[in-house]
């Protein structure tokens, strides 16, 4: 999925990302995204006998008093994207064992990443009464205070880290993430800039500093995305950005050069097969945008977004029944998708 520094909507993942990176020595769940998974009761909700978690819940079974088995689990669950679920895990590890620091950071975060700050501040606060020097904890409340709008409250935060360490890398990081929500964006560029003087490859500040161009319709954003990629071409995300930023300023030629470059370069980069598929279908070019969409679903066939466009691509070209067929198979993946309701109801 595309992914980005500052801003909103699914931009934001890139910001949790960034997040990990910086507190990774102390959160070793790894990479979790964001997922509504159910808290059904054990012996009914079948994430607890996934094959990868099903070892520990019989040793939770065998131990159910033991902190570490349910930390682990949380792992494991956070690793079927079931956060809701791993919450839960650490919150009972933490029960088990309320004097582990790193269950009550962990219980932050994933509140956080579930869009909980009022329990992810107070998560994060008992952590900085046990470990005041926690770097770490004190960047994650910052970010959940902002997330709460609380900015002041994300400075005061900031401001410690920074009078004892100016050039700390992941403070500096988050004071331009504050000055981007105050739109503030001379200020989150400089900071990114003097991030990336003390620090030339580092990845968080590049990328932060392409999205800000990028926003403001500044030149930059081109060989700053590039550079972004340079420092990392295992990802191109950077690349499918700028894509996006040829795309916003109608140079097309250029936006399709840059999608394409993502797909060879990646050929499971979904995002890039739609938003091909939306310039050939703008461009009439029904056939074509069609064969990019089931390119989309061929590598994520759970994507509602595509098979919402087969389905307008199948209306176009009037074939209803395909179409149709395809407006259902968008809806079961995101019920609530109002464009394929929207389609079905027209093609009644």
């Amino acid at each position: 999925m595309r992914l980005s520094y500052f801003c909103s909507g699914s931009k934001l993942k890139y910001v949790s990302k960034i997040m990990l990176k910086i507190i990774a020595p102390f959160f070793i769940l790894g990479m979790i995204l964001v997922s509504c998974g159910s808290s059904q009761p054990e012996e009914t909700n079948p994430a607890y006998h996934n094959p990868t978690v099903q070892p520990l819940t019989d040793s939770i079974r065998e131990n159910p008093n033991d902190a570490a088995l349910y930390f682990r689990r949380a792992e494991a669950l956070s690793q079927i994207n079931n956060d809701s679920l791993a919450l839960v895990d650490v919150i009972k590890a933490q029960s088990l064992d309320k004097n582990n620091q790193q269950y009550s950071f962990t219980i932050g975060y994933l509140n956080l990443q579930l869009g909980h700050t009022d329990a992810a501040i107070k998560a994060l606060q008992e952590n900085l009464k046990v470990s005041s020097g926690n770097v770490n904890t004190r960047i994650l409340l910052a970010k959940a205070f902002l997330a709460d709008n609380k900015v002041e409250d994300a400075k005061h935060q900031v401001n410690q880290i920074l009078a004892a360490a100016p050039q700390h890398a992941g403070a500096m990081l988050m004071q331009a993430e504050i000055f981007a929500a105050q739109k503030d964006t001379a200020s989150a560029i400089n900071t990114l800039l003097a991030v990336l003087k003390t620090d030339p490859l580092n990845y968080q500040a590049s990328y932060g500093l392409a999205t800000l161009y990028s926003e403001s319709d500044n030149d930059m954003a081109v060989p700053q995305y590039q550079q972004t990629f340079r420092l990392d071409t295992m990802d191109v995300t950077p690349l499918y950005d700028l894509a996006s930023f040829y795309a916003d300023r109608k140079d097309i030629p250029k936006a399709k050069e840059f999608y394409t470059d993502c797909i060879l370069r990646d050929r499971d980069y979904t995002d890039a097969y739609i938003a091909l598929g939306k310039i050939f279908y703008q461009e009439k070019n029904t056939e074509k945008a069609l064969r990019h969409f089931n390119m989309a679903i061929e590598s994520q066939p759970n994507d509602a977004e595509a098979y919402f466009y087969k389905g307008q691509c199948f209306e176009t070209m009037h074939q209803k029944d395909s179409a149709v067929v395809a407006y259902n198979q968008s809806l079961v993946f995101n019920p609530n998708l109002k464009d394929a309701m929207d389609g079905l109801r027209r093609l009644k």
